[in-house]
């Protein structure tokens, strides 16, 4: 029997039979697919808010039940996300600490009590959720680019910015008290990471240096650069997976990149015909139960599988789940990079 594609993929009874005649394995997927192709109304949500630019988005962890946002309005909001996806209209709760400037990052703890948000005012401000006042303010010498938080010690965060280093603070520490140095470089830091399984290890996104490996225990020097010969590159974001084994990278007028976490060649880059990253991709992100790869553009460019994400536009936020731009093809990288240096290509962690 032949089997017709597209027919009737969208109706759930079309669905079962064909799965019984022709026990397609990856039929699943298709009908999906196809399913929030043409119900795009139940994938998304307006969320207006905002008197500026959204710059900076972040979920609360374990589940998602809160949503922070901040921009150029210079405020921090934060979204209750039950009642946004299922009251017809939902006011989010505005922190009472507001930026003198545009915000460009921002990170919840692990309990989801505090929120920091970093920008262009050279400071952090961190946030108590439940009662919105702020708790303590951390100054910086130049615009923060990138924030992240241990994930072992609430107390302690990274912060990137665009005087060219990466610092580690503490909480617990007096007001006026230095800050741990890790990177210093005469060019700006975009994005900074901790490991989430080996959080003495921390990745960042250099405006010319590209992606480095950095171990807590050893400031100044990076254990490794990623991108072999092209590893000096401009890069505006890096993130772990949830394992902390493989790192997505996304560098200027370039596809999205993934490495694992020892070695400095990639394993796959994410490209498709008539696709171009120009300059309008700021971040990029794991998401869902399979670490799909998400990067968000201003053109909603999204990679294939695409899991629910979240996009930023000009006055709010918008839940958004779009299979327009598929990955039709992950191109490896071992031909193009078979000219590269071999030597050094992997790095050998000392124990901890």
């Amino acid at each position: 029997m032949k089997e017709v594609k597209g027919c009737g993929m969208r109706s759930s009874v079309a669905f079962l039979s064909r799965r019984r005649l022709f026990g397609n394995p990856l039929m699943k997927d298709e009908f999906q697919r196809l399913r929030l192709a043409g119900c795009t109304s139940l994938y998304k949500k307006d969320m207006p808010g905002h008197f500026g630019c959204v710059n900076a988005i972040e979920f609360s962890n374990h589940g998602g039940e809160y949503l922070v946002s901040g921009g150029d309005d210079r405020r921090v909001l934060l979204w209750d996300m039950e009642r946004v996806l299922h009251a017809r209209s939902a006011k989010p709760l505005i922190l009472k600490g507001e930026h003198l400037s545009n915000i460009f990052c921002l990170a919840f703890d692990s309990t989801n009590k505090r929120v920091f948000s970093g920008g262009n005012d050279e400071q952090v401000i961190l946030h108590d959720v439940e009662q919105g006042e702020t708790l303590n303010v951390f100054l910086h010498d130049d615009a923060v680019y990138g924030l992240s938080v241990s994930p072992v010690n609430d107390n302690v965060f990274a912060s990137s910015s665009d005087d060219g280093r990466v610092l580690i603070w503490d909480t617990r520490q007096p007001p006026h008290g230095e800050p741990f140095c890790l990177a210093n470089y005469p060019s700006a830091f975009h994005s900074v990471m901790f490991n989430p399984a080996e959080p003495r290890l921390l990745a960042t996104a250099n405006s010319k240096e590209g992606v480095g490996l950095w171990d807590i225990r050893k400031p100044r020097t990076s254990l490794l650069r990623y991108g072999g010969s092209m590893s000096l590159q401009s890069a505006m974001s890096v993130r772990f997976n949830s394992a902390g084994t493989q790192l997505l990278a996304l560098r200027r007028r370039l596809p999205p990149v993934l490495y694992e976490l020892h070695s400095r060649l990639p394993i796959f880059q994410f490209d498709n015909q008539g696709y171009f990253n120009s300059c309008t991709m700021k971040s990029c992100c794991f998401a869902g139960d399979k670490d799909q790869v998400m990067s968000p553009a201003k053109h909603h460019h999204t990679i294939s599988p695409p899991p629910p994400c979240f996009t930023v536009g000009t006055t709010h936020a918008e839940i958004i789940r779009l299979p327009t731009l598929r990955l039709t093809k992950t191109r490896r990288l071992e031909a193009k990079i078979s000219n590269l240096d071999s030597s050094d290509q992997r790095y050998r962690f000392p124990p901890v």
